[in-house]
């Protein structure tokens, strides 16, 4: 609690609020900018200032989406879509401070419930990972992978592409055991190997702001708010749906635990539940504030969600909490059963200060409703050349090299080729971040093998991972043949 409640760690956890819920109103860009152009200046900072400051943006993201998606069908990030379902036909019945007072409600209390899933399943997951050795994590880092391919399954071959990309980006660089060069094409500067920084940022930075410069983001320049700030009456709507509200954290959390599943499929299936169990159903996608409930509590449940598997096995569910996974690397802190037990301050005060960000988030939003709304009017081109020069600044500045600059703007141009083309990018950067960890799992168990793989094959907890892992593999490939056949067969009988 002290070093939660230290004046530095609130300074460094509001301001990232203010910047999540900034990019996360500004619709194209979304928490995953905000994050990637603050990380070289986190490197800097104390580790549990920095892992604050990101935590911030992460879940100030999801607070601020909704914004936009209420007030003009606009969402700020993905997974509030759905909240406009019903957002905006309140909107445009005169009930938009309904609806805000319902997604906010939604949000705050879909993260202190998730908070407080993790603060008590994190420790019971570590005690059941303090068994794993290196045959175990290397399973479970497999089973991860994997998952987030066949979360991508729609492009399931794009997907796997960018996987295989990513681990061979993760080899680049003097190999530590055997000290030889690996793919250095002679330079000097790729001897240091491919930072996480610059290629996160460069992928998702730079990439997602030349996407956002040729596109119209906008649906309507209408702005439906008769004050400043939030209309607190509204607030008791929020009790009305209080089995809504913690139903959908719930789905939210557990969601958050699936590598790959993300706030997109929490949002949707909270949605979906809450309709299913409402008891009038007809009004959801006519403007009920049910609806926003659900929704936001679901997505805003994600983040907290996904730090329990970064926390207790150091797999990263998403390029989200990939990047906080640098920020544990680079501070010489590797997340694993035992980082409960080594790092019982850092963990702790990040969980008070994770319950911390929804209060301030809920409170910045709900006092400064209009002036934030109205970032939207910024100029997209104006926008993006700020962030692309804050961007290089900040990798300059990390290690004042040019070369990571040089990085930052080849992934750049990378990731929006990739971004245009729609193809999960997600995949590379979890296959960069994994492949250096798979390696040396791998690396270490044919060394306790004496060279033979036999070794996954005769531990009961590594078998169990690699039959899950093939079945997550399997089943889901079976299912979408048989699908495909039944849509045949009605096609043909029609």
């Amino acid at each position: 609690m002290q070093t939660a409640l230290s004046l530095a760690n609130i300074l460094s956890l509001s301001f990232g609020a203010l910047i999540g819920i900034i990019v996360g109103i500004l619709p194209g860009l979304g928490p995953m900018v905000g994050m990637v152009v603050l990380l070289p200046f986190t490197f800097a900072l104390p580790p549990d200032i920095a892992l604050s400051l990101l935590l911030g943006v992460f879940c100030g993201g999801y607070f601020g989406g909704a914004v936009p998606a209420v007030l003009m069908r606009t969402p700020g990030v993905p997974s509030s879509l759905v909240t406009s379902f019903d957002g905006f036909p309140l909107t445009q019945k005169g009930e938009a401070q309904t609806a805000l007072s319902a997604a906010l409600v939604g949000s705050f209390g879909g993260g202190v419930i998730s908070v407080i899933i993790l603060v008590f399943l994190a420790p019971m997951l570590a005690h059941v990972a303090a068994s794993f050795g290196p045959p175990e994590y290397f399973a479970a880092g497999l089973f991860g992978v994997v998952l987030v391919v066949m979360a991508y399954r729609e492009r399931l071959m794009q997907g796997v592409l960018l996987l295989g990309l990513g681990l061979l980006f993760a080899t680049v660089g003097i190999d530590g055991p055997t000290l030889c060069p690996r793919f250095c094409f002679g330079t000097l500067g790729m001897q240091n190997g491919l930072a996480i920084a610059p290629v996160c940022l460069g992928l998702f930075g730079i990439g997602q702001t030349l996407l956002l410069v040729e596109r119209k983001i906008l649906q309507t320049d209408t702005m439906n708010l008769s004050r400043n700030t939030l209309d607190f009456s509204k607030l008791i709507v929020g009790i009305k749906y209080w089995a809504t509200l913690v139903r959908s954290g719930v789905i939210g959390t557990f969601l958050g635990l699936l590598p790959g599943a993300g706030s997109i499929l929490a949002s949707f299936i909270s949605y979906d539940t809450a309709k299913k169990l409402s008891k009038k159903p007809e009004k959801f996608g006519k403007g009920t504030p049910e609806g926003c409930i659900a929704s936001e509590a679901g997505n805003n449940a994600v983040p907290a969600g996904a730090m329990i598997p970064l926390l207790t096995l150091g797999i990263p569910g998403d390029a989200l909490s990939a990047v906080l996974l640098g920020v544990f690397t680079i501070n010489g802190i590797y997340p694993g059963p035992l980082l409960l037990v080594k790092e019982p301050v850092l963990i702790n005060s990040l969980y008070v200060s994770m319950f911390l960000i929804n209060v301030v988030s809920f409170v910045m939003l709900a006092l400064w409703l209009k002036p934030f709304s109205m970032i939207v009017k910024i100029p997209t081109k104006l926008l993006a050349v700020v962030i692309m020069c804050v961007s290089l600044v900040g990798i300059y500045a990390m290690n004042t090299r040019v070369f990571d600059a040089g990085v930052a703007i080849v992934m750049g141009v990378l990731g929006y080729i990739l971004l245009r083309l729609k193809w999960p990018v997600v995949n590379l950067v979890v296959g960069i971040v994994l492949g250096e960890i798979l390696e040396g799992r791998l690396r270490e168990s044919l060394s306790l093998g004496d060279g033979s793989p036999l070794i996954f094959f005769e531990r009961p907890i590594t078998v169990f991972i690699l039959i899950l892992t093939a079945a997550t593999i399997f089943i889901p490939l079976v299912k979408d043949r048989m699908r495909d056949r039944r849509g045949k067969k009605a096609e043909v009988g029609a």
